[in-house]
């Protein structure tokens, strides 16, 4: 193998070659990876450094040559500049060629037809990459443009997605900015089974392009650890990308014996390119041992291998719902046969972690080992929605392997806010949920509000009367029953005129902050009874906090207009209305307190 894998780097020419990937039941099937690029006029605010264009160049250096590409751009038009072909060398070179391409700009932004022309010229496994940083904008003006803006959208969800997915189409979306259509590009991915990945700066999109890559095409990794990676003799080869500053000093790499390499001073055999964000390094025959980094390097750089021993796992949805545990499945093989029994190494560790963009823990759990080589485990429910990464890692006392996954996390239901701010409709995004074995309850500064069913998955919630110049939130929180299980867990918060001049205070967590307030058993468990006090008292802090606004608009006026305002009822009313709810609020925590001190604990169940 360690021989194929040196002729395999001396066939290739014409620049950098392609990587040999990990061959697992997804990244085996040969990849059709059509990129689409939007070149509406907004992308010259939101992507001023066009880093499109260098993740055009990842994509063209990380894709493995047995796929097929070809890159697309679209504003009011749609333009194939790179049609579709092999990955090879000559395909490599024509592809960062396109950069000034992807500067011309056009006006408007027709993602519907986009899609269309992109996905209808057959291939094998399809995988549509689109990044767009706006909404769909047709040409037009008035009612008119309105209307077919919303039909455009419209077809997009019920129609088109629909229809790629049953032709095997895969769409996976990047958003760039926080402008964009961030529902239609989830509801598109979700659809059709890819991931929706947001970048939020320009500097992001290369994270997000190679969580989508990574996607297409998965592969095993050596963990990074403490600025080096640790080699083991099983490892034929590895690909080390190295993010970076664009004024960052020169990377080195270091090898076990101590020598040093560059991107001006490295053996013929090993292949180094150098893009002003990050450096891709391939060395075939590794030397066995530690091997280190020097110079500051990104979170989001990594090591993947060529190893006829691999991780390997079920390939998990790229989509992930608030208040649903995840389940994980993984196995090690060997020249592609599982290993099971005495084949496997003694004291072997599996592990699986939910890590957000930032590298930052969020639920962990070990897989036990099964008789058939199967490694299991449960992950602890997602708590905030956004995009984040599933990590395996497989641990021995000679070697370690690694696998990532990026995943979106979006809310069991979505809620939508009618034009008049008159009515909220919730419909289920989880495909289990529906009105028979899902429960919402909603409550606004304190009152209960009906929810009633509207259709086998959609809900719906009168809203009362809200001053529109107080900003308040409505709680949303769920029951739900599957599979003889239930348990509750509170939604994102929906703020009810977020713009508003006087905010409720500590009322809500903003629904864009994307954390869950609480999950916890139904039962009378101390969590549950917790979250129900925590609830209680924000909306007693929620209608304090209003009469506080009001009192102080009304003080400022008393200050300048004493007698007369002095006299007005009102006032007097609001002030000691608000003196009445502290008084409340102080009694009522006293109470909770002593409750608690009292309580006798009960086993939490099912």
């Amino acid at each position: 193998m360690r021989a194929l894998f040196a002729l395999w780097l001396l066939c290739v020419g014409g620049g950098l070659a392609s990587p040999v990937w990990a061959q697992d039941s997804v990244a085996s099937r040969t990849p059709d990876v059509r990129m689409i690029f939007d070149v509406s006029g907004s992308m010259k605010a939101n992507d001023p450094g066009n880093l499109r264009a260098s993740a055009l160049q990842l994509a063209a250096t990380l894709l493995p040559s047995r796929a097929r590409g070809s890159v697309w751009t679209f504003g009011s038009q749609v333009r194939n500049p790179l049609p579709d072909g092999n990955v090879d060398a000559q395909w490599r070179r024509r592809a960062r060629s396109l950069a000034p391409q992807l500067v011309d700009y056009q006006q408007f932004t027709d993602i519907e037809q986009a899609l269309r022309e992109a996905s209808q010229a057959d291939g094998g496994q399809r995988h549509i990459i689109l990044l767009t940083d706006g909404m769909v904008d047709l040409p037009g003006s008035g009612e008119a443009k309105r209307m077919r803006d919303q039909a455009s959208r419209e077809a997009l969800i019920a129609s088109l997605a629909p229809a790629l997915a049953s032709r095997g189409v895969v769409v996976h979306t990047i958003a760039l900015s926080q402008n964009v259509d961030r529902e239609l590009l989830e509801r598109i991915s979700r659809i059709t089974g890819g991931l929706a990945a947001v970048a939020e700066t320009p500097e992001a999109l290369l994270r997000a392009f190679l969580d989508v890559l990574e996607r297409i095409v998965p592969r095993d990794q050596l963990p990074i650890e403490k600025g080096g990676f640790d080699v083991d003799d099983e490892v034929e080869g590895f690909n080390a990308l190295l993010f970076h500053d664009e004024d960052a000093p020169e990377i080195s790499l270091v090898g076990p014996d101590g020598k040093r390499y560059t991107r001006d001073d490295h053996p013929d055999d090993m292949l180094w390119q150098s893009n002003p964000r990050y450096d891709v390094i391939r060395v075939p025959e590794p030397q066995v041992g530690k091997w280190r980094i020097e110079g500051p390097i990104g979170r989001d750089s990594r090591v993947s291998i060529e190893s006829a021993l691999q991780l390997r796992s079920d390939t998990l949805p790229p989509t992930l719902y608030l208040g649903f545990d995840i389940p994980l499945d993984a196995w090690l093989s060997r020249e592609g046969e599982m290993l099971t029994g005495a084949a496997l190494p003694d004291g072997i560790q599996v592990r699986g972690e939910l890590r957000g963009l930032e590298g930052d823990t969020r639920a962990s759990t070990s897989l036990a080992a099964g008789d058939d080589g199967h490694f299991t485990g449960t992950l602890q429910a997602p708590e905030r929605i956004g995009n984040a990464r599933i990590v395996l890692n497989a641990d021995s006392d000679a070697w370690t392997r690694e696998r990532v996954q990026g995943v979106n996390i979006v809310p069991p239901v979505t809620t939508t806010l009618n034009d008049d701010a008159s009515q909220v409709t919730l419909k289920a995004q989880h495909p289990r949920l529906n009105v028979g074995n899902t429960q919402i309850s909603a409550s606004l500064l304190g009152e209960t509000l009906d929810v009633a069913s509207d259709g086998e998955r959609t809900w719906q919630i009168a809203l009362p009367k809200v001053d529109p110049d107080q900003s308040v939130p409505l709680n949303l929180d769920m029951t739900v029953t599957l599979d003889g299980h239930t348990w509750s867990f509170a939604l994102p918060t929906l703020r009810l005129n977020p713009e508003a001049r006087i905010g409720v205070s500590g009322a809500d967590v903003n629904v864009n902050d994307g954390s869950m307030r609480a999950k916890a058993l139904p039962d009378d468990d101390a969590g549950f009874e917790k979250k129900r006090d925590a609830r209680q008292e924000q909306d007693l802090l929620a209608k304090a906090g209003a009469l506080w606004d009001q009192a102080s608009d009304d003080w400022q006026a008393l200050r300048s207009n004493v007698g007369p305002y002095a006299r007005h009822p009102t006032t007097w009313a609001v002030f000691a209305a608000l003196l009445l709810a502290l008084t409340i609020l102080w009694g009522w925590r006293r109470h909770v307190r002593r409750r608690r001190r009292h309580r006798r604990r009960r086993e939490p169940h099912v």
